[in-house]
């Protein structure tokens, strides 16, 4: 079974868009966290 590839771009709060944001901060509570949290979870239920 092929694996799917996410390309992730960061669109900055200036509309700047960025490939890496290493040394940015996302803060605690951010709607990022949802989105990685709901594709781990359908991940683990294929695999099940």
């Amino acid at each position: 079974m092929a694996k799917k590839l996410y390309k992730v771009t960061h669109v900055m709060a200036d509309g700047t868009e960025l490939d890496d944001i290493t040394g940015y901060v996302i803060p605690a509570g951010h709607q990022v966290y949802n989105i990685l949290k709901s594709i781990n979870e359908e991940a683990r239920e294929k695999t099940a």
